[in-house]
């Protein structure tokens, strides 16, 4: 007899891309549990059997599903009093719990824990591409100012990226890190890079930016007219232009064919691919990124993503 389907969702409350799969799931008569993961330990319980597989949310014993969807995680918030060492502490237990819990469930997973940990790494994202054909700008990832310095001066034009997380926590709060141009008067400013290593990569002339997301077997492409505007000319995530010129792209079969090679070399059964288009024509892969956002893209250009999660979680095999 086939199983029913079922859905095992590890996301965020602030995750509005897995607000709109769980209600067209609701839609189509698909059971599904959520775990939010900022509710543990501190607003809500989890319980686990080794033994039998047994996984309790907040009293709730939870079916064995058929599909599980490891969207992304968000750290609980620190509560009053709590020194931090120690909710730190209980914020990498409590993770520890429900990530153990489920890695070992043989399912079909979009996409495993492990999968997703090894792919937010950019340098080996960066070496695996080439590997499989994709061209990749010319890289150097360093803190050595001296080893930037001379990068500089070989690419001609430089940019500058974080090689893991785009993000950085402080007592103030969280604030993004950017696609950012090196011009000459940084590099009398290079001391302050010997504390943490980046990416510097020359700066590919642009005719758009590609997003590529892929989900399972299917490919959705878009085309950003990011040098429309200059806020977003290095980096489209920057601009505030809620009207930035998208179009739907297809891509070349020889270009789909090495991204899918590269998820298959990732385990992902997710991903938002970034690339480059010249105005010669040719594509240059940046990075993926195996939880991004797809949302804008649906509402932009109506292709269907959030309908293509949908439909793979609601399938057994």
């Amino acid at each position: 007899m086939m199983s029913k389907p079922s859905a095992l969702i590890i996301s965020t409350k602030a995750d509005t891309a897995t607000d709109e799969v769980a209600a067209r799931l609701s839609q189509r008569g698909i059971p599904y549990h959520r775990i939010d993961t900022e509710d543990y330990p501190f607003a809500k319980a989890i319980t686990f059997e080794p033994a039998t597989t047994t996984l309790q949310c907040d009293g709730t014993r939870l079916p064995v599903p058929t599909s599980i969807w490891y969207r992304r995680e968000r750290t609980a918030p620190t509560p009053d009093g709590m020194d931090e060492g120690i909710a730190t502490f209980c914020r990498h237990e409590t993770r520890a719990t429900i990530l153990g819990s489920i890695m070992g469930r043989q399912t079909r997973w979009m996409s495993h824990p492990a999968a997703v940990w090894q792919a937010e790494f950019k340098p080996y994202q960066l070496h695996l591409a080439n590997k499989l054909g994709l061209t990749i700008p010319r890289t150097l990832i360093t803190n050595d100012p001296s080893t930037i310095r001379n990068a500089f001066a070989s690419f001609g034009s430089m940019i500058v990226k974080p090689t893991r997380t785009g993000y950085v926590h402080t007592r103030e709060g969280e604030y993004a890190v950017y696609t950012s141009r090196v011009l000459e008067h940084h590099l009398d400013e290079l001391e302050s890079a010997r504390w943490s290593p980046s990416i510097y990569q020359e700066c590919i002339t642009k005719a758009y930016d590609v997003r590529v997301t892929v989900v399972g077997n299917q490919y959705f492409a878009a085309l950003i007219d990011s040098q429309s505007d200059p806020a977003a000319s290095v980096d489209w995530r920057q601009t505030d232009n809620p009207n930035l010129p998208h179009e739907r792209l297809i891509l070349p079969n020889d270009l789909a064919g090495k991204l899918g090679s590269l998820m298959s070399a990732l385990h992902l059964t997710f991903g938002a691919i970034d690339l480059i288009k010249t105005p010669d024509g040719r594509y240059i892969f940046l990075e993926v990124n195996p939880s991004g956002q797809w949302l804008w893209l649906d509402d932009m250009l109506n292709l269907g993503i959030s309908d293509a999660v949908t439909d793979w979680l609601a399938t057994c095999n």
